[in-house]
Formats: structure tokens, sequence, C-alpha cells
């Protein structure tokens, strides 16, 4: 296990700065008004930008429209309260200097593994292979929004927020508490969170329950990758790819989907050989 949240600091005020950093993000998401656009009002030279562009790109307007909200949440929940307010520094939460060249390279990795996956569905159904209709219908500028969006927006805040910034800070308390088996039982328990995270905009096609055990299990094998990896930053290329994987085949969703699994398994499992293989990984 290459990362050890022993090197962590203690958040000031401990869990407590956690469940308030979950308690405002879950308001920043249901609540109307002016209160549910406070991330977009944080930058809105952004958003002012975005409605400028909706003249002539709507959908790259929209994804811009989207990222700013994420950004925008990242300031305010990681910037102002995690790092401002709770004394936490970057490398608290899993953001470290040096650990990009090994992300791309396993972000492109995974990508090329889900393009394969895709080649060899198609060649063992022996269906005809086509383009995916995504690189046709969306403009070059609306398709880097896109891209920009869901990795170094949704990715980025979510992985920071619900892996980098919970789980060290339910170790530390439960550590502080003595109770045995810390690190699996703070994995386990902030997850939790970000399962439950996903009710007010529940949309996966599963009962609510199932789904949301789903939800918890994929963020339970995500946490563990972080701390075999050490890379906060290859989960994020994961999560992007999970949620837009790019792909260069027409696919149904759901085999995206189960693509996308099987990559967190086989990155836990194959780590250590896929660490020492490709080029700009170790260090």
């Amino acid at each position: 296990m290459r990362h050890s949240l022993a090197n962590t600091r203690r958040a000031r005020w401990g869990l407590l700065c956690v469940l308030v950093a979950f308690g405002l993000n879950l308001v920043l998401i249901t609540a109307g008004g002016v209160v549910g656009r406070l991330p977009w009002l944080v930058l809105y030279p952004l958003l002012w930008l975005s409605r400028l562009l909706a003249q002539v790109d709507r959908e790259a307007a929209l994804a811009l429209e989207l990222l700013t909200g994420y950004w925008g949440r990242f300031v305010l929940l990681i910037g102002v309260l995690a790092w401002g307010i709770c004394g936490l520094r970057p490398r608290d939460v899993g953001l470290q200097r040096g650990k990009w060249r090994e992300a791309l390279a396993a972000t492109v990795a995974m990508w090329v593994f889900i393009q394969l996956v895709l080649v060899g569905i198609g060649w063992a159904s022996g269906s005809s292979l086509a383009w995916h209709p995504l690189w046709r219908q969306t403009t070059p500028l609306a398709l880097g929004l896109s891209v920009v969006r869901y990795f170094l927006g949704v990715g980025l805040f979510e992985e920071v927020f619900y892996r980098g910034l919970m789980l060290p800070q339910f170790y530390h308390a439960l550590r502080e508490r003595q109770i045995n088996h810390a690190l699996p039982v703070a994995v386990l328990l902030s997850q939790t969170l970000f399962a439950l995270s996903h009710i007010p905009h529940y949309a996966l096609p599963l009962p609510l329950p199932l789904g949301l055990l789903v939800l918890w299990l994929e963020s339970v094998l995500l946490a563990w990758l972080w701390l075999r990896t050490g890379n906060l930053l290859i989960l994020v290329g994961w999560h992007g790819l999970a949620d837009f994987p790019l792909p260069l085949l027409a696919a149904p969703e759901n085999v995206l989907e189960g693509a996308a699994f099987v990559l967190i398994l086989v990155m836990l499992i194959g780590w250590p050989v896929v660490h020492q293989r490709l080029p700009g990984m170790g260090g």
C-alpha cells in the first residue's frame, strides 16, 4: 500500500469539518435561488462567458456552465472550507506535486483498455463496428469543454471531496477513539456519504436501494485504489472516463459502464505490473 493516511494532517475541529462540508455540499446541489447559484456566482466571469458562447455553440456553453458550477464548489468547499478554515493542505486531500504524469499515463492506458473491450465485444458478437456518433455530432469546442468538465470538473471535485477529504478525516477520528481496524472502517463509513449524496438527483436505472449499494461498492473500491496507487489523480482519470469514456466505437451504455467497473478491479489487481511497465509511471 503506497499511500499512508497517517501522513495527512487532522483537520481543525476534526470530523466536524467533514460533516459540515458534506452538509453544505448537499445544500448547494439542492437549494434554489441565490444559495443554489452561489458556486456559479463565485466564478461569475466563466458564467458570463458561457452565456456569450451560447449564441454560437449551445452544447459548448452548457459544458462550460456545468464546469463552472463544479469549480465553484471546489473553491467554496475545498479552497475556503477545507484549506482555509479547517487548516488542511493540498497534499492532505490527495493533491501532490509530481503525480500528474503518472496519472496521465494511467488514464491513457485505461482509455485504451475501454476501446479494446469494445472491439472485443464487437468481434465476439459478430456485429459490425461503427464509429461512435459523438465524433461527428459534437463540435471540437464542445468536445474539448466536455472533456474538461468531466475530468477536471466532476472527476476532480468528487475525488478530492469524497476520497481525498473525507477518507483521511474519518481515519483520524477513528484512530483517536482507538477503534480497531480504523482504516477499513474509515473506508466503509466515508464512502457511505458518497453514495448518500446521490439521493437528491438519483438517476441510475436501478431501484434506489440497489443503486446506492452499487455506488457505495464502487466508491469503496476507488478508495482502496487510491490507497494502493498513492495517486488520487488516477482516480480523477478513471472518474472522467466513467462519466465520459470518449469511445471510438458505438456501444450500448451498459457496456461502457461495465467496462469502467472492470477497470477498477484490473487496476487494483494489476497495479504493480502496470506501474512498472507503462511509460511515465514510477517515481
